[in-house]
């Protein structure tokens, strides 16, 4: 019994460990985009790698200060679960330049520890599929606590429930890491291998362990989709632990894999059905990596016996892999929406799945009387049944606040580009945000710049989040990718939606126009949120968008709100006016109100206009850190 409940606490440090360190790597997106806003690419490519580099380091030290401890593998894992427990309550507390080095740290030290916390389950008889199995339980584990807070991480919470997740996962952490009492048996092969979980962690974090972004890309709800996925992982993780990988499981996951995120990323569905099919298509990369963990992790071990000493050396090479595997598939992931890469982006994460399956088919076979797990997962594996539950019930009832407030309509219309949500310091506040919005009490809400799932965005599905919040209907118009773009909120249902892709030009993004009809001021409208590409020296391409943005046929009257990144009296305005469009501000506000960068503005590129219809008043709000741009609100005429 003891042998069961030691691989019980450990199977069960690593669930927790991987729950951390993919709610620190969503919580280093936002940190690293202020990197990226104040000091440009090269900087913010340098931070991120040195960041993800230093598990190595980070682990080579808790090992050779552990070393004349009497349990010194057991005394370095409660030494850097201690200290991660702590960097989180720490990063909760913290704002500005040190919530930033906090949370670089912090992830850099969950990467490291959840190295050593695997090498000391992993060469334990039958450890490859416990500790592939504990990995996607940590997934699924991720997924329930992502449903529990409607996607918005703890990390950005001020409030009793962003504390009480810090407490929570680090306290359970630190008690699962204090429990167990004999010295765990480390094989330095095996641990070599560990940083296959590089790969792991991003692409759950940019897709197996993302509702956010696979909801956007289904078209499904958050509530059916997050449930779905977060089920099939730990399904996943049941399956893993107790079937000893074949030759043709191991054949068929390698192609799912890659196969399977391809699917996921790249999909353009139509309806439930081809929303059930991305789902299904993150599912089966999820199984297949469990089958090509437990292949490789079970691999057969070398002529040396496991032993109760981890190698240093070896174990800071699997720490630092898998730091820089991380991280280096997200950041040319999401650097290609500046720099474009030449070819699709997703790509970069395919990629990453075929590597893994790869190191999984290339593994030598396990030892054939390799016995069966001990069951020491269950408990883990019922614990993280218990959070998708609650997860899914939260998403089901949905809302997480009042109201929009009044429900009779007030003709007023608010336009906004988001910035995905991160503001100026790295915070993810969607709160204040809803906040901001609610003050007005809009019948429709215009927002550019939208994140449904972005790392780089901290993993928020901020349309759904926002429509909950502020009780308004959703429609969705990605541009960027299936995870970025424009939405519209409304009061009253939304119909006739249709997204319009716009020419990408000289690029680097691909933009939209996201238009649906809707009633405004008690009349039907209808209604675009609408960006262009933003480079000073894209004004051809920005005008190539106009005109094919005004070639659609649409039903008036109209209102069209969004970033032009066009000033008065620049060719693409001159266009948009020149087929009739009126600008709100130039007709019933102050033309001098300016909208961008949102602290001391020097541009006005924020527009809300209309045709066949007109307006009574028209403001520029004030400077808000929640994005880089400043909000309007105008009110149409009756």
């Amino acid at each position: 019994m003891r042998g069961r409940g030691e691989e019980g606490r450990r199977s069960g440090l690593v669930v927790v460990l991987t729950v951390l360190a993919l709610e620190l790597v969503r919580a280093s997106g936002p940190l690293l985009d202020s990197v990226y806003g104040r000091d440009g690419v090269a900087a913010v490519a340098a931070v991120a790698v040195l960041s993800y580099a230093a598990p190595a380091p980070l682990a080579a030290l808790l090992l050779l200060t552990a070393r004349r401890a009497a349990r010194p593998v057991r005394t370095a894992v409660l030494t850097g679960t201690a200290l991660l427990a702590g960097l989180r309550l720490l990063l909760q507390a913290a704002d500005g330049e040190v919530r930033l080095v906090v949370g670089l740290v912090a992830v850099a030290v969950a990467v490291a520890v959840l190295v050593l916390a695997a090498a000391a389950l992993v060469a334990a008889p039958g450890g490859g599929r416990t500790t592939a199995a504990a990995v996607l339980a940590g997934v699924a584990g991720s997924v329930g606590l992502q449903l529990v807070l409607g996607t918005w991480d703890a990390a950005w919470r001020a409030g009793p429930l962003g504390w009480g997740v810090a407490v929570g996962l680090g306290g359970l952490a630190l008690l699962l890491a204090a429990r167990p009492t004999s010295e765990p048996q480390v094989d330095g092969r095996a641990t070599a291998r560990l940083g296959l979980l590089g790969p792991v962690l991003a692409l759950a974090a940019a897709v197996l362990a993302n509702p956010a972004a696979l909801t956007a890309q289904s078209g499904l709800p958050l509530a059916v989709a997050g449930p779905l996925l977060g089920t099939g992982l730990l399904l996943a993780a049941g399956l893993t632990a107790r079937a000893r990988p074949a030759v043709w499981s191991r054949l068929a996951a390698g192609v799912a894999l890659p196969g399977g995120t391809a699917v996921a990323l790249l999909a353009a569905p139509t309806g439930a059905v081809g929303g059930v099919l991305v789902v299904g298509a993150a599912l089966a990369s999820a199984l297949a990596a469990g089958v090509l963990l437990a292949a490789a992790w079970s691999a057969r071990p070398g002529r040396r016996a496991p032993t109760a000493t981890a190698p240093p050396l070896r174990t800071a090479t699997a720490a630092g892999a898998a730091g820089l595997a991380t991280i280096l598939p997200l950041l040319l992931f999401q650097l290609d929406y500046d720099l474009p890469l030449g070819f699709p982006n997703v790509w970069v994460l395919v990629v990453t799945a075929t590597v893994l399956a790869l190191a999984g088919l290339v593994a030598p076979a396990a030892p054939a009387g390799e016995p069966a797990t001990r069951g020491g997962a269950g408990r883990p594996l019922a614990a993280v049944a218990l959070v998708l539950a609650l997860g899914t019930t939260t998403a089901a009832v949905g809302g997480t606040g009042p109201g929009s407030g009044t429900s009779a309509p007030t003709g007023r219309v608010v336009s906004w580009n988001l910035h995905y949500g991160v503001s100026g310091d790295g915070t993810v506040d969607l709160e204040s945000v809803a906040r901001v919005i609610e003050a007005q009490d809009p019948d429709v809400v215009l927002l550019q710049e939208v994140s449904r799932g972005w790392v780089q965005g901290g993993g928020a599905d901020m349309g759904t989040w926002l429509a909950r919040r502020l009780d308004l209907h959703l429609a969705f118009g990605p541009a960027a990718d299936g995870r970025f773009g424009n939405v519209v909120l409304a009061r009253a249902p939304l119909t006739d939606v249709s997204v319009q892709a716009l020419p990408y030009g000289a690029g680097p993004q691909r933009r939209s126009a996201l238009t649906a009809r809707t009633d405004v001021g008690g009349r039907p409208v209808t209604v675009t949120s609408l960006h262009l590409q933003h480079r000073a020296a894209n004004g051809p391409t920005r005008v190539a968008e106009v005109e094919t943005f005004l070639r659609a046929p649409v039903a008036l009257p109209q209102v069209v709100g969004g970033d032009l990144n066009a000033v008065p009296g620049s060719p693409e305005v001159r266009l948009l006016t020149g087929a009739g469009y009126v600008s709100a501000v130039d007709a019933v506000g102050d033309p001098a109100a300016l909208t961008e960068p949102s602290e001391r503005p020097s541009r006005r590129i924020d527009w809300v206009l209309g045709r066949g219809l007109g307006f009574t008043d028209a403001r520029v709000l004030a400077a808000s850190p929640l994005s880089d741009h400043r909000p309007l609100v105008v009110t149409l005429a009756p």
